[in-house]
């Protein structure tokens, strides 16, 4: 019989931690504010009802997830460029494999003309316009995609954007992309805005990666699922 119990406990914990690391609960409300990757400037941007996160500042500003995917992931959800509190044709967009400011991928999309896109006068960002994704490393960045398309307002957008092996890959109004490459492996994701107002809804992330409680935890979830299981033997 007591085989039979650390068998069942042992599963239970197998199952519990593989749906743990299949699935990420997605918090805004423990995401850190950050640096606009390209024009600077931190403001605005808050968590709204946990899984949501909204730029009600015509401002600058980036969020940051307390989580980190290592290796092969999907992170999901909708962008909204919203006009009820200002109406303008900037940036908002999505940050990935995010090291710091000078450090990550991000998927920009904007309203605006050619080269409206906040970058810094020394000119060590990349000039994009319409959707674009970069890849800034030491700060310096390098255009990976760009196509003249253009959001319309307060229509809400789907998002994923993804690592599997050496292959980063996005998907945004219709447009999927996918690249080879490896300069991020391990990073934050996020959200951005530059001068725009938005929201960011629906969030949902997933990783191949393993999540390995912290010992004592583990331990102790162990001993509860041991004691649940000898209970129901006993009756």
């Amino acid at each position: 019989m007591l085989k039979s119990i650390k068998s069942l406990s042992f599963l239970s914990l197998f199952l519990i931690f593989t749906d743990a690391q299949a699935n990420i609960i997605v918090d805004t409300s423990l995401w850190t504010l950050a640096e606009s990757p390209a024009r600077g400037g931190s403001q605005g941007i808050t968590s709204a009802n946990g899984n949501q996160a909204i730029q009600n500042n015509n401002a600058n500003g980036a969020l940051i997830s307390d989580f980190i995917f290592d290796g092969d992931f999907v992170f999901s959800g909708f962008m909204t460029p919203t006009s009820d509190l200002f109406d303008d044709d900037d940036i908002l967009g999505v940050v990935f494999g995010w090291q710091d400011e000078r450090n990550h991928y991000r998927l920009g999309w904007e309203q605006g003309g050619l080269n409206d896109r906040g970058d810094r006068a020394d000119g060590r960002y990349a000039v994009s316009s319409g959707m674009f994704l970069v890849k800034e490393v030491d700060g310096v960045s390098s255009t990976l995609f760009e196509q003249e398309l253009f959001w319309q307002d307060d229509v809400n957008y789907r998002f994923s954007v993804a690592r599997a092996g050496e292959q980063i890959s996005f998907s945004l109004g219709g447009v999927e992309q996918s690249f080879i490459d490896n300069n991020f492996t391990r990073g934050h994701v996020g959200f951005y805005t530059e001068s725009q107002t938005a929201r960011f809804a629906s969030l949902t992330g997933s990783s191949t990666s393993a999540q390995i409680p912290e010992p004592d935890t583990l331990a102790l979830l162990g001993l509860v699922l041991l004691g649940v299981a000898v209970r129901k033997s006993r009756r």
